[in-house]
Parts: structure tokens; C-alpha cells; sequence
């Protein structure tokens, strides 16, 4: 099962990842997600934006680091190490949610580039 995450933004920490400050916790994450991000935005509507998100999903789902990255995905929230666990661990996030290929993909649409994965990526 392939876990979308759509958002990542910690408080008072807007850096990119690196080798430095990579570890953000799943549980960090959800509780940035579920404070800061309104899934209700009206331009997840478009026909664009869904065109575009069954692009993300077919990449996801086929990509070999984005499949790496949601098997250790299961793999935590399985053995529910949210609070323990890293979300770019070994670099496995990084490879598949800021790789080039991704962001060309997601690109495509102004609400899902700029509404949700922007702030991902401003961690």
C-alpha cells in the first residue's frame, strides 16, 4: 500500500533537508499536517489537478525509490515508530519526493505544486 504524504512543514525550522537536519520524525510530520495544511483547497477540484495527481501515483507506484520509500513507510506506521522513526531516512524521501522526475510531474499543476508541495519541501 503506497502511503501519500502530501505535506511537510516544522515550525520554526524552514530549511531544506540535508544530511544536517534530516530528521523529522513521522509524528512531527502529522502534526504539522494536520495544523497547517487545508486539504479542502478549492483547486483540488480541477480537472488538471486530478489529471496530475494520477500522474504522482502512477510515478509512486512505479519509481524504484519511491517503492522503497513506502515499503518503510509501512514498515513505521506498522510497527508504530512515528515518534522514533526518521521520514527521510537514508535519504529514502528525498530520493522519491524531491527527486527531479517528481517535481517535473507535480509541476504540472499550480494548486498541487504550490498548495501542497512547496510547503513540503520548505521543512
Amino acid at each position: 500500500m503506497l502511503n501519500w504524504i502530501w505535506i511537510f512543514i516544522i515550525q520554526g525550522n524552514q530549511t531544506n533537508l540535508s544530511a544536517d537536519n534530516d530528521y523529522v520524525t513521522f509524528a512531527q510530520y502529522n502534526d504539522c499536517m494536520t495544523n497547517k495544511v487545508n486539504h479542502r483547497e478549492p483547486c483540488t477540484a480541477t480537472a488538471n489537478f486530478q489529471q496530475t495527481k494520477t500522474k504522482v501515483y502512477q510515478y509512486l507506484n512505479t519509481n524504484p525509490a519511491c517503492i522503497a520509500y513506502s515499503k518503510y513507510v509501512d514498515t513505521v506506521f506498522a510497527l508504530n515508530q512515528l515518534d522514533s522513526s526518521a521520514l527521510n531516512q537514508d535519504n529514502l524521501y528525498q530520493n522519491c519526493r524531491a527527486s527531479p522526475e517528481f517535481l517535473a510531474i507535480v509541476k504540472t499543476s499550480d494548486c498541487l505544486y504550490n498548495q501542497f508541495i512547496v510547503p513540503e519541501l520548505k521543512l
